[in-house]
């Protein structure tokens, strides 16, 4: 779980620290920031799953193979348009999931020349854990990457448990000293910590904790293995839900290996190509996504396979389940519910899901009645989501969650984003008990009291 985010110096963020809840709410006006904190997280993964140094690498379409270049000097569209011939994806895999420019001079604030992303987060003990396992408790962990020139330049951080903590590790290229190792106060068993530190964002330090040979459980051996890949069981923690999604195609090219694919990808042509080869390929998930559609907007999903390499995606009656229309008629609202409902259903418990205006072609109901699923969603599937927001409904709905009891006000991280001078300023909105937000909500009442003063003004005068 995340606990905290730290940015330094990447885009408008000069100085910015984000306390995460289980719900965490970014509000605020456009390019203020909000965005930039998803993406800086998001590059991380992506410079991890393609092994890359830096931050900003530059993508490349897919070249179409040998068998597809046409013939004749002047092609007509047709020609390039064969789904047997071309590649499934335009952007393959390893490729970035988010496109942070050309250069990496593009991320920096104010002309810096370093800039940093960091984060706490907690593993916490497993469900199901030995009694030694639980005497652990949850492990924290505290890292800051610093990058110069686009490369890793130096990283720091820190690893506690019950037991303590081991001294904090300062890395950089050349420097003396390394790991890190820290022996923790185990009962009978006189555990060693330890950080080995490196020097690529993929992997920037692994951790491990051993116990003498003749010690401790195979159990607690294998539960305290946990730690060894916290960098990446962090990463792969976190799932994004795109800002542009939907069907734009009657049917889409069907893959040879639906069971690696993700919704993380640069195009919106991409995702909906890897959602529909994932529902055509996975039954159980296609039932969970058409159960929470009927619920949300009254109409189920099914695949079609209409050719060897192409699928089709139906919106079904939800009461016949027979297929109706094409999803692709549908109208904007209910066409784009698969590519948030797909990552969610897909994520473990633990995880964090990303998600950038939920609320788009939704009608006010309808926004209400997927907060209230996230809600219900985050509660018993144990995941965190982070949602940026400019609705007022969605923010009701969230409010009245904590009015009702059905989430903690200290579950709830309301932040209000604004661009001060080309510099984002983020603050914490204190929620009370009874869903209450000290001093208001800057900027979504003001303008609804500021029109309705306006029109009575106009009937007083007529």
């Amino acid at each position: 779980m995340l606990k905290k985010i730290r940015l330094k110096n990447f885009k408008l963020h000069e100085n910015t620290e984000i306390e995460a809840g289980r719900i965490t709410v970014f509000i605020g006006p456009n390019n203020s920031g909000k965005s930039s904190i998803f993406q800086a997280l998001l590059a991380l993964k992506s410079a991890a799953r393609s092994g890359a140094d830096g931050l900003v690498r530059p993508h490349r379409r897919e070249a179409p193979p040998p068998a597809a270049q046409p013939a004749q000097a002047e092609p007509s569209l047709s020609s390039w348009l064969r789904p047997a011939e071309l590649p499934p994806f335009l952007y393959g895999f390893g490729q970035p999931i988010v496109d942070l420019g050309e250069e990496y001079q593009e991320l920096l604030h104010d002309r810096s020349c370093e800039l940093q992303i960091g984060a706490d987060v907690e593993l916490p003990t497993p469900t199901g854990a030995s009694r030694e396992a639980k005497a652990f408790g949850a492990f924290h962990v505290t890292f800051d990457l610093f990058f110069s020139e686009n490369r890793l330049a130096r990283h720091t951080g820190q690893v506690a448990c019950n037991y303590g903590k081991i001294p904090a590790w300062d890395w950089a290229p050349g420097k003396a000293g390394g790991g890190v190792r820290g022996t923790l106060p185990i009962p009978s068993y006189h555990g060693e910590l330890y950080v080995n530190p490196g020097g690529n964002p993929g992997q920037p330090f692994y951790c491990s904790l051993s116990l003498p040979a003749e010690k401790g459980t195979p159990t607690l051996r294998g539960e305290m293995q946990r730690l060894a890949d916290v960098w990446s069981r962090f990463l792969e923690s976190l799932h994004l839900v795109h800002q542009l999604r939907g069907f734009e195609e009657w049917g889409y090219p069907t893959t040879e290996y639906p069971a690696h694919e993700s919704l993380e990808r640069l195009v919106l042509t991409d995702r909906a190509t890897a959602l529909t080869n994932l529902l055509g390929a996975n039954a159980k998930l296609r039932t969970a996504i058409s159960e929470r559609l009927k619920e949300l907007v009254g109409i189920g999903i099914e695949f079609e396979t209409a050719s060897a390499h192409r699928g089709k995606v139906w919106a079904t009656a939800a009461k016949t389940g027979r297929p109706e229309t094409l999803f692709v008629n549908e109208g904007s609202g209910a066409n784009q519910l698969p590519f948030i409902l797909v990552p969610i259903a897909l994520a473990q418990s633990g995880d964090a899901v990303i998600v950038s205006e939920p609320e788009a072609h939704l009608h006010p109901k309808a926004q209400s009645q997927l907060t209230a699923m996230l809600l219900e969603i985050s509660r018993k599937a144990e995941l965190q989501f982070f949602i940026e927001t400019h609705s007022e409904h969605v923010l009701h709905r969230l409010l009245h969650a904590v009015a009702k009891g059905e989430l903690a006000k200290d579950d709830l991280a309301l932040y209000y984003f604004e661009n001060e001078g080309g510099r984002a300023k983020a603050t914490r909105l204190a929620v009370n008990d009874h869903g209450q937000v000290d001093g208001g909500l800057p900027g979504f009442y003001d303008q609804s009291l500021d029109e309705l003063t306006e029109y009575l003004d106009a009937l007083r005068k007529h």
